[in-house]
């Protein structure tokens, strides 16, 4: 990273994984980061844990699983026609934009759920958000009190979110 904030936002989240190991009584060393074909990374000492982590701006989110896992997080800015237009296919962008109101919101909901889907895989966008869907994997959404973060949880299980 080149921003400082994220080099502190990438510690925060490492930091973030290891709590989230100590809470579920699975921790008995510091996790060493192996990396897949398409880097995302992968806990080298805990076989069977799946881990995902995602930042932006001043946050920073975990998800552990027993299966892959993709997370997101975006703080929710002034709606963008363009980015709308870039990463929803015709049936996104109505539900988008059907209340105005609530415009903003959605978008970063899509975008989230997308980019989720995308971390579960670990494979990087491949192609033009618009055409990406998210997997057929649960998806859960949760706003924050002040409503100005949107988190997407991608867990590729038949089991619900817990």
């Amino acid at each position: 990273y080149t921003r400082l904030i994220d080099r502190k936002l990438c510690a925060a989240g490492y930091v973030l994984l290891v709590y989230a190991l100590k809470r579920e009584d699975l921790f008995t060393e510091l996790p060493i980061l192996g990396y897949g074909p398409f880097n995302k990374p992968f806990l080298i000492n805990y076989p069977g844990i799946h881990f995902n982590l995602s930042h932006c701006d001043h946050a920073v989110v975990c998800a552990l699983y027993s299966s892959p896992v993709g997370i997101d997080i975006e703080k929710v800015a002034g709606y963008d026609e363009d980015l709308a237009r870039y990463i929803c296919n015709q049936s996104e962008y109505e539900w988008v934009t059907r209340i105005p109101e609530l415009k903003s919101r959605r978008l970063m909901e899509m975008w989230t759920r997308k980019e989720s889907g995308v971390k579960l895989r670990g494979t990087g966008i491949d192609r033009e958000p618009r055409y990406m869907k998210s997997n057929g994997c649960q998806v859960l959404n949760v706003i924050s009190e002040n409503t100005s973060y949107i988190i997407s949880l991608n867990p590729c299980s038949k089991k619900p979110i817990p």
